[in-house]
């Protein structure tokens, strides 16, 4: 099937970015358990024609929750939803955080934030990171005023809104490890990189 770009603005300046677009990067993927969880929180039955077949089949009939996709279309596919239901980027922050909230709360997540303090949380978050990422990095360091996060990837893997979706995702799992106030500011946006500051009471 042909690519409607007309169809998905959001969507086709995203790909316009990536050096192969919807075929970049193929060994940095995802769970799909995240895409899924989004998926939740928005109607179905939304108008998938002029999408690209692997992001229509995506929206339509996803993998299991623990099925490792390209990170590029677990990304291509959020856009994706924003074009096919008029979403800005405030509304997919707001699903992001609700999501991810759920997504903590369920039984795959439950157990481990019930044992986990947001300091053991945090400490752990490279390794929790690799369970469900692959072919992106993020690193911590722990400085006076809190915890510093570092996320590095392929260019332009993800955007602006990418990162600050990452910042409510914490956020979220901060909430469910009953941390007080926890607060996750993005400092710095790059094509490659992302920097997390990450504190609570």
């Amino acid at each position: 099937m042909t690519f409607r770009s007309e169809r998905y603005p959001i969507l086709a300046g995203y790909l316009q970015r990536l050096p192969s677009g919807i075929d970049s990067y193929p060994r940095c993927q995802a769970k799909c358990s995240l895409l899924k969880a989004v998926l939740a929180e928005c109607s179905s039955g939304g108008d998938t024609d002029g999408l690209h077949e692997e992001l229509r089949v995506l929206l339509e009939d996803p993998p299991p929750p623990s099925t490792w996709i390209p990170e590029v279309h677990s990304v291509a596919a959020h856009f994706a939803l924003m074009d096919i239901y008029g979403i800005d980027d405030d509304a997919m922050l707001r699903i992001t955080y609700t999501s991810n909230r759920k997504l903590a709360e369920s039984r795959m997540y439950r157990a481990l934030a019930k044992v986990s303090s947001p300091g053991m949380l945090v400490k752990g978050a490279s390794m929790s990171w690799g369970f469900i990422h692959k072919g992106s990095t993020l690193h911590t360091e722990t400085l006076p005023e809190g915890v510093m996060m570092t996320l590095r990837h392929p260019a332009h893997v993800y955007t602006n809104l990418g990162h600050r979706s990452v910042a409510r995702g914490f956020t979220a799992a901060l909430e469910a490890s009953n941390a007080e106030n926890p607060k996750v500011d993005l400092l710095l946006s790059t094509h490659e990189e992302a920097k997390l500051r990450v504190s609570w009471d």
